[in-house]
């Protein structure tokens, strides 16, 4: 029976470590969020921290873990090193409301038809801001996702990313950090769901062409060819997906 309560004080223990520890993070988090502290600046030391909040410096050391994990800082060795405030990429940020968007797909709760909805509706509005903020580089970073799809070797699985590689490099030439964002967790959440859908019965070659004629009229600063080309690719989505449908049926 002592033995018991002695195993059980032990987990309480971790328990009660695991709790300050996310308490403390919880708390840094929130000094970054506010504005505290300031991208590229370092946080105080773990001495420091740990006599601020009054704990021991491996309370402080898990916390500082747990804000590595949400990329919120990076450790750096050396004299000048220490713990800085580290600015998350759009990709990381929107992975998190993805994932969410991708659960409620899988569990039924959206549509394909709702999805196609959301990226005509959301990525269409987007194209009028990337003609006038293309650069060259953008153009080059759309032309690299285009030649990888065009790969006759690769799976369906990386021709997938190809096709979430375009449309982000499309939304980056936006030049609008809220919009990458915004467009960052429609973009990971909803075009690989809709392509594992209808993959079973597209043509590669359609949607290489199609984006073809996207890149080439975004080029060219024709926004009414893009946006009707745009609707011409989901429009072959979602007949795609009505076939597979009738198949699966």
């Amino acid at each position: 029976m002592h033995h018991k309560t002695r195993v059980l004080n032990v987990q309480e223990n971790v328990i009660v470590k695991a709790s300050i520890s996310k308490q403390i993070a919880e708390q840094l988090r929130s000094a970054i969020v506010n504005g505290q502290f300031k991208i590229g600046e370092r946080l105080p030391t773990e001495d420091e921290l740990a006599q601020r909040y009054g704990v021991s410096r491996p309370s402080v050391r898990e916390a500082l873990k747990r804000l590595a994990a949400q990329n919120l800082v990076r450790a750096r060795r050396g004299p000048t090193g220490g713990n800085f405030v580290v600015q998350p990429s759009y990709a990381e940020l929107a992975e998190s409301l993805s994932g969410a968007a991708t659960l409620l797909v899988g569990m039924g709760a959206l549509g394909i038809e709702e999805i196609i909805e959301a990226r005509r509706i959301l990525q269409g509005s987007c194209l009028q801001q990337a003609i006038a903020n293309v650069s060259t580089e953008h153009l080059q970073n759309i032309e690299t996702a285009l030649t990888r799809q065009q790969d006759p070797e690769i799976s369906d699985e990386d021709f997938c990313q190809a096709d979430v590689a375009f449309h982000r490099a499309l939304v980056d030439a936006t030049d609008n950090g809220m919009l990458r964002f915004v467009m960052y967790t429609v973009i990971e959440a909803l075009i690989p769901v809709t392509n594992m859908v209808v993959t079973v019965v597209r043509e590669r070659s359609d949607i290489i062409s199609l984006h073809r004629q996207m890149l080439d009229h975004l080029a060219q600063g024709n926004s009414a060819a893009l946006r009707a080309k745009m609707d011409e690719l989901l429009d072959y989505l979602l007949e795609k997906f009505a076939q597979a449908s009738a198949k699966r049926a």
